[in-house]
């Protein structure tokens, strides 16, 4: 079975993850949380707004969810910054579990793909069949040299899914008896 993963957000109550522009009406104390991490820089305070070519919609309508174990990324982290030892907790979601609902993938290691443009390459978007979806097994290169930048520039630690690609899930996800993993624990 192949999963995608997303941070059990804090203090969640509910049977549902939500994109972040259904937040807004559902949960406005929800949305205000959420939207403040992208006024960290100057370039991520636009990215809700921007389109997803391939599903039609904007980032802000979509859950961004990773196509790797959680367990992988903090091995990775690890490496870079040894010290880091925080608890996070995912939803481990089977893409099964997800029939009727369109996904995404988003890679923004392709090479057309640059940061902060106002309009993402189409390429560096692919529709998924879940079907067919596997999970990425092992960290991008570009993910490691991403953590190394943060550590050469004496940071004392990186934004954990920097360079990984993600899956993007065009509409709620049910969380009702799915299994929550912590990052620590080995696959």
């Amino acid at each position: 079975m192949n999963f995608i993963y997303h941070g059990v957000p804090a203090g969640f109550e509910g049977s549902e993850l939500h994109p972040l522009f259904v937040l807004k009406d559902l949960y406005p104390s929800a949305y205000e949380s959420q939207i403040k991490k992208y006024d960290d820089h100057p370039k991520r305070k636009n990215l809700p707004y921007k389109k997803i070519p391939k599903l039609n919609c904007f980032r802000g309508d979509v859950i961004h969810c990773s196509p790797i174990h959680p367990n992988l990324i903090f091995k990775a982290l690890k490496k870079y910054f040894p010290d880091g030892n925080r608890s996070v907790s995912f939803y481990k979601i089977p893409v099964s579990n997800l029939t009727g609902i369109e996904l995404c993938f988003f890679d923004m290691n392709r090479p057309e793909y640059e940061f902060g443009l106002e309009n993402d390459p189409e390429s560096v978007f692919e529709l998924i069949d879940i079907n067919t979806y596997k999970e990425i097994k092992e960290i991008p290169q570009e993910a490691q040299q991403f953590y190394q930048e943060w550590k050469d520039r004496g940071e004392r630690g990186a934004p954990a899914f920097g360079k990984i690609p993600h899956v993007f899930v065009k509409g709620s996800i049910s969380v009702k008896d799915l299994d929550i993993i912590d990052w620590r624990d080995e696959i």
